[in-house]
Formats: C-alpha cells, structure tokens, sequence
C-alpha cells in the first residue's frame, strides 16, 4: 500500500508551516518529512479501506449482507498538516479542537434498509449511537435514564436531514467545546486562550472571532450552554477541566518523583 502512494504528489493535503503551539514530541515537517507521513497515511486509509472490502465481501458469501448493520467510525480526527499541525488534539498544547481533529467518519451500510450513496449533513454525536442503535435494530433495552444522547435512526432510514441535537460538545483535557452549523467556540479553563469562528463563512477556522465585542453575545451564549450541558452531564470524577492538564501526554511516568515533584520523560533529570 506504501507504493500506491510513492509518487503521490499530495495535492490534496494543506502544506502549511508548522504550528507554533505544536508539541516537541508531535511529527511534522516539510519536502520529503512531510510527503513521508503523508505517503504512510494514506496508504494506512487504503489498507483499511481493503480490510473493510474483504468484510463485506465475507458477508455476501455467506448471504448476510441484507440481515447485517455494518458501521464505520472513529475515536477522532487528525490533522495531516492542516493548521500547520500532525497528529490529532494534543498535536498541540494547549489542545487543539479544529475539525479536522474532532470529527470522525461515520458510514452505516445496511441493503434494504438504509437507502445508499446518501451523504447528510445531520449532526450527530458517538454519544447518540446507544440509543440509535436500540431503536434502530428493535433491541428494547431498557438504557439508563438521564443519558444524554438522542436516537438519529430517522436520518439513516427515512433520510431525515435535521440536527440530532441543538450543539454538538467536545471535551479535550481543560479545553472544551461547543459546536453548531454556524458558530463553533472552544473554552479552555481556566484562563484561555478562547477561539470563536463562524463556520459558514469560516469553514476552515481561520479567523478567530472570541474576544470581538460585536461578537461578545454569541460568545457569552455559547458559553452558557456548554457549561449547563457539563453540569448535567460530567461527571466530577472524571472532569478533566479539574485535571492538571500538562500536555505532555504519555510521556508522563506517574509515580516518578524527585524532590516531591513528578517528574516527566523529557526533563534533564529523568534523561539523567
């Protein structure tokens, strides 16, 4: 699959200067660096696009294409360049939640059911697909109450094309973020720095608009309901904007102390 892609010329793909918030231990870089990780990733796409196709071709054989919901998603995105950075939300510190890093695919096949070749432009949430999938596939479970997501069964089988919800959150380390067709802010605690881009005229995200006083309505609404949405549905355990959010990600080796403090991969002591 790498020899797809060995005389690819990339073209697709944004070449931008590095990011200034990029990490030390992130990849990236220019000419033959960048047309290196490139050429790895999409050959990665490829080979997984090939493993799916043998899938699919394992259920025609047996005959249970039509008695079969096939779903294709992902955990994140990942930035390949765009924005100047390469790797996913913490390619960055403080964390980036571009689109291109926090959207995720999200393919459903099932012949006869789901009508095909539709693309829609519903926004949906991973934390929606419990209750899709009980309505969908008829399961009946009885779910927990107070869960936030919604089913968007109708967008798959009646071709609805609505918003499963009103936003559309993200939450990374201290940062989180709220999203809908137009306005998209990102809130990092405690102290910042903030982004507001309007994706219709912005889709690309590049003109930050947080901080704007003719902006500072949208601003101070968005930020209202993404803060009642996480008082209703974080739990304090597990919220990360009480963690203290370093950024150095999995370089950190708990239980490594010197002197009382921790002490991560990539400080002269630990190297020592």
């Amino acid at each position: 699959f790498i020899d797809l892609y060995r005389d690819c010329a990339f073209t697709a793909t944004p070449d931008e200067p590095l990011h200034p918030n990029r990490i030390p231990t992130a990849p990236g870089g220019t000419g033959e660096e960048r047309r290196r990780l490139l050429r790895g990733y999409y050959a990665a796409v490829s080979a997984m696009d090939a493993g799916v196709g043998r899938l699919l071709d394992r259920l025609d054989q047996l005959g249970q294409t039509g008695n079969t919901l096939v779903i294709f998603t992902a955990d994140n995105g990942m930035n390949m360049g765009h924005h100047g950075i390469w790797g996913k939300g913490n390619g960055t510190f403080p964390f980036n939640l571009f689109d291109t890093a926090v959207k995720v695919p999200f393919i459903a096949s099932w012949p006869g059911r789901i009508p095909q070749g539709r693309v829609t432009e519903s926004m949906c949430s991973h934390y929606d697909i419990i209750q899709t999938l009980n309505e969908l596939l008829e399961l009946k479970a009885e779910l927990p109450a107070g869960l936030p997501g919604r089913s968007f069964a109708d967008v798959l089988l009646q071709g609805a094309d609505r918003d499963n919800h009103v936003v559309i959150l993200d939450e990374y380390g201290s940062s989180r973020m709220i999203r809908d067709r137009q306005w998209k802010y990102i809130h990092r605690y405690p102290y910042g720095p903030h982004e507001l881009y309007c994706l219709t005229r912005d889709p690309d995200e590049r003109e930050n608009l947080a901080g704007r006083p003719e902006y500072a309505d949208v601003q101070a609404r968005l930020l209202s309901r993404l803060q009642t949405w996480y008082n209703t549905y974080a739990h304090p355990a597990v919220d990360g904007t009480r963690e203290a959010v370093t950024g150095f990600g999995q370089l950190r080796r708990p239980g490594i102390y010197s002197e009382g403090r921790p002490v991560y991969a990539d400080s002269p002591k630990y190297q020592k």
